[in-house]
């Protein structure tokens, strides 16, 4: 008989070690890592994932094929090649032949585009739509864009289809609609199924089809992908033996506590009993967020609900003069810095590259001539020996105030160019799957927003953003208005 087990984890709870214990046991009985398969939501959860097997068994990358997404997995199902696949350029190049702008990106993770321009509004509606296994009509009724007819979006759905066959290229979805394979493996494990789409919901069971296991793993409450197709339902009404993992490892009984007050107003959800770790933690009530000492020890993550919070932010860490990572990218990561210690090397009597040196003379008070070589030492750039007596300060005159003061303070408390800050800056969406000793949370909510929260996935998004703290939550909201409480 087949097995089907639905594993139901809580934040923290150690999700992703209980399924590679399960791959654990499956080795133990024999069954061998290329009749295993890891079928993630996210590039970075199947990464980790095969990285943590690897690690954990000690086989090479080949022998977990299926440690994949599913866009991954239809992709090599396909024998598709990278220049098959649709990427921002294809879509501005068709846009701009269509006479339609397309003012955002085109976010891979979940293969829509972001922006306000008609070109993006038409892509999230046709490709919401096929996702969903909906006709136009039925997601343009349940979609809010007030300023796009049902018209416009048939056209630019012709038209794709068109361009894309002209060109031989595909879209994720495309992948999705075409795979039609059934996986030649006995184990098939799911995780974050919760985020799943239609489309990918009716791809998983076709490539599971043959498994006499199947683990599917993941938390309704934290189910925040909606707006990009995810169908919750799905996850609710599947069939199986459901088991909850009890135990957090991440959340303290004081944001436990907070954290279930949020939950409970979700309605369409599967309940859940789970424990929290033994510390306390703290709830912190601030109502700025200059009143935050980021000296304090441990990792960072600052969230808000929407993106141009972030600034705010971003603003009091810079201020403060510490290191941080926003949208992947750390603060010291820049050409100023790069210029800094190629200058610094040069003073140590070290040589640098050219591209160092071409990054460097932006910023010196002149612009030497550079001859093509591989390497330059100080004589090279024309200056005497006489320069490694000056630091940057006085040597790098390009760098703009603000910036100057920002790196000098970051230097005084220590900050290296080389670590990885630790401190993050992220929307809510984009914290999922992470964890921080320390979480700030930027509310951006009135009292009369937060009392009257009907819908479950804005619930839901809270959830998910006060359950990445593992020691303190800072709470960013007017005085006197406690709409979070404990």
């Amino acid at each position: 008989m087949r097995k089907v087990q639905i594993i139901l984890g809580p934040p923290g709870t150690g999700k992703t070690t209980s399924l590679l214990n399960i791959v654990e046991e499956a080795l133990s009985r024999g069954i061998p890592p290329e009749r295993i398969a890891y079928l993630a939501f996210t590039r970075k959860a199947a990464y980790e994932a095969q990285e943590r097997a690897m690690a954990q068994f000690g086989f090479e990358e080949g022998r977990f094929p299926y440690f994949r997404t599913l866009h991954s997995l239809a992709f090599k199902e396909l024998g598709m090649q990278r220049d098959e696949v649709m990427t921002d350029s294809h879509y501005r190049k068709f846009g701009k032949a269509m006479g339609i702008e397309f003012r955002g990106i085109y976010d891979e993770n979940i293969g829509l585009h972001t922006g306000d321009g008609l070109g993006d509004k038409c892509s999230r509606i046709e490709s919401l739509a096929r996702m969903g296994l909906r006709n136009i009509e039925d997601q343009m009724a349940i979609t809010n864009i007030n300023d796009l007819s049902t018209h416009a979006v048939k056209q630019y759905h012709s038209a794709l289809v068109a361009y894309k066959k002209d060109n031989g290229v595909y879209d994720f979805t495309d992948m999705l609609e075409k795979y039609n394979s059934q996986l030649p493996v006995d184990i098939c494990i799911f995780d974050e199924a919760q985020d799943l789409s239609s489309a990918q919901y009716k791809m998983a069971i076709l490539a599971a089809s043959l498994a006499s296991e199947v683990y599917i793993a993941g938390d309704d409450d934290q189910a925040i992908f909606g707006w990009a197709g995810a169908d919750v339902d799905k996850f609710l009404n599947l069939k199986g033996q459901k088991t909850t993992l009890p135990n957090s490892h991440r959340i303290p009984k004081k944001i436990h506590s907070l954290a279930n007050d949020v939950v409970r107003r979700i309605k369409n959800r599967y309940p859940k009993k789970w424990a929290p770790k033994k510390q306390e933690g703290d709830v912190i009530y601030v109502t700025n967020e200059q009143d935050i000492d980021f000296s304090e020890s441990g990792s960072w993550m600052l969230l808000s609900r929407s993106k141009y919070l972030l600034y705010r932010l971003k603003q009091a860490v810079r201020q403060q003069g510490y290191a941080y990572t926003i949208n992947n990218r750390s603060s010291l990561e820049s050409e100023e810095t790069r210029a800094i210690i190629a200058w610094e090397s040069l003073r140590k009597g070290k040589s640098i590259s050219q591209h160092e040196a071409k990054n460097l003379v932006n910023f010196l008070a002149f612009n030497p001539d550079l001859i093509k070589q591989d390497s330059y030492m100080m004589a090279d750039l024309g200056l005497p020996d006489a320069a490694k007596d000056y630091d940057w300060m006085t040597m790098l005159k390009g760098i703009a105030p603000d910036e100057r003061e920002y790196l000098r303070s970051c230097m005084r408390n220590g900050e290296k160019f080389s670590d990885k800050p630790r401190i993050t800056i992220s929307t809510i969406h984009q914290s999922k799957g992470g964890e921080a000793d320390n979480l700030v949370l930027l509310t951006d909510m009135g009292k009369l927003s937060w009392e009257n929260l009907g819908s479950d996935e804005e619930n839901r998004v809270w959830y998910v953003a006060l359950t990445r703290a593992k020691e303190n939550l800072y709470l960013i909201q007017p005085r006197g208005l406690r709409y979070f409480s404990i």
